[in-house]
């Protein structure tokens, strides 16, 4: 599920909880480490690694676990049809965000996310995009 959108709405200018429809198969793949899974949940909150989110951050990517999960470490080849394929896609995701990301001084930060405001509200005009997934200085935080 992190890989995915939250509530598995198709990725890509989703704008209007009514009008972003859900997807199908993975289209609602963002392949990105996402929210949850990057800060999980306390004892009490074991919930947090059930479900995924609609927001990313470039400090939560790590491109040496999705490396190693691509199967270029055979005993933690995930044992799935498509996992070690969708690892790999998520590789590959992860270090052209990251490139997308980086500023002209170089610096590395914000995110991107499929639900604007958390509510798959509108963004700015001219907000940039990443695969349908709109710019957010600071994903997560104003999501209700």
């Amino acid at each position: 599920y992190a890989l995915f959108d939250k509530y598995f709405k198709r990725v890509g200018n989703c704008v209007g909880p009514n009008q972003c429809p859900a997807g199908t198969g993975k289209d609602s793949a963002h392949y990105l480490l996402s929210w949850y899974y990057a800060w999980g949940g306390g004892i009490g909150a074991d919930w947090a690694f059930r479900i995924g989110s609609s927001h990313t951050h470039q400090g939560y990517q790590n491109p040496m676990a999705a490396w190693v999960l691509a199967g270029n470490v055979p005993e933690l080849r995930p044992q799935s049809q498509t996992g070690a394929s969708d690892w790999q896609q998520s590789l590959d995701r992860q270090l052209e965000y990251f490139q997308w990301l980086q500023s002209p001084e170089g610096a590395i930060a914000g995110g991107a996310t499929n639900s604007w405001d958390g509510q798959y509200g509108t963004p700015p005009p001219g907000t940039p995009t990443f695969y349908g997934m709109f710019y957010d200085e600071d994903p997560v935080y104003p999501d209700p």
